[in-house]
């Protein structure tokens, strides 16, 4: 399979995790993208972030198009997500690749769990 379509394959997939569920498509983003594209791990969050920022937005609009959106209620939680979003950047930097494997491991967990016992 050549390369590019691996990448197709790939955003598909985040895409349709992100459509369905709604978020998400981070989450089968970046093992995708290790395990599948062969792609450095240096680069594996921002570029998925760099993928992820169109879908949500296409996803976004979509969902706009066919429902109301809760405007109001959503800033403290853009707020926060922003402010969460550059102080990770940071912090990110600084821990060893190993311990932000294990950290996306335990969100996965956490969240699968979720997931099959709520």
């Amino acid at each position: 399979m050549s390369k590019s379509l691996r990448y197709a394959a790939v955003g598909f997939a985040a895409g349709a995790v992100t459509g369905i569920l709604g978020s998400g498509g981070g989450l089968v983003l970046v093992p995708l993208l290790s395990a599948f594209c062969k792609e450095d791990e240096s680069t594996l969050f921002p570029r998925s972030l760099s993928i992820m920022l169109p879908i949500c937005l296409c996803s976004l609009f979509v969902q706009y198009c066919t429902t109301p959106l809760p405007l109001p209620g959503m800033a403290p939680y853009l707020i926060g997500g922003a402010l969460g979003g550059v102080a990770s950047i940071f912090i990110g930097k600084r821990l060893p690749l190993a311990w932000l494997h294990r950290f996306f491991g335990l969100i996965l967990l956490w969240s699968g769990l979720r997931c099959l016992f709520s």
